[in-house]
């Protein structure tokens, strides 16, 4: 089995993101990209329409951008701004089908990002569970001092249960805004500051 397989392979895929180094992470990520695995093309307008209502035509940061897929619902008018980041190269690659002078998208690692501007909404969707434990409250409290005002940060967690140590950091430590499950899902929704 080449490496790029055993690193999309459930279990392994899953211990590499999380506790591996930044260039296996990368490669792991760019697999599963590669493979089509997280191809998500999601017809809710439920979070695209949760993002507007904080974003209000602003400057939206994604930290594990992916491949952006989130901007399709979004008018090119809609936003002033769009920064995404991520660690795999294809995920970056394939958002890049979005960019344009206000829209752009870079390789880099979430955690150790530094923001060159404050933003309307940090959005880490279905993202932030790859951040170590060790480094989730400082780097929430590092963007939330990038907020403009009124602005939040928006996370979603897919498996709630799996993570409800996050939910519990969040709710603890921060002005939760929204905390709810999404429509007809288990899907969990946090917007905060």
């Amino acid at each position: 089995m080449r490496l790029k397989q055993l690193l999309a392979a459930k279990g392994v895929h899953y211990f590499v993101t999380r506790f591996g180094p930044a260039r296996l992470r990368a490669m792991a990520f760019d697999e599963k990209f590669r493979r089509g695995d997280w191809n998500f093309k999601n017809d809710s307008e439920e979070l695209p329409s949760v993002i507007r209502t904080y974003l209000r035509g602003g400057d939206l940061l994604i930290l594990g951008c992916g491949a952006a897929s989130i901007l399709d619902k979004f008018e090119p008018t809609a936003v002033a701004s769009v920064l995404g980041v991520d660690l795999s190269t294809e995920a970056v690659r394939l958002a890049g089908r979005f960019a344009r002078g206000n829209v752009r998208f870079e390789v880099g690692d979430m955690v150790k990002f530094q923001c060159p501007k404050d933003y309307d909404v940090i959005l880490f969707s279905e993202s932030f569970n790859y951040v170590p434990s060790a480094q989730q409250e400082g780097l929430l409290r590092r963007l939330a001092g990038h907020l403009k005002a009124g602005g939040a940060i928006i996370v979603t967690l897919a498996q709630a249960k799996r993570y409800q140590a996050i939910i519990e950091l969040i709710r603890g430590g921060f002005q939760v805004v929204e905390d709810r499950k999404f429509e007809n899902s288990e899907r969990q929704l946090l917007v905060f500051r």
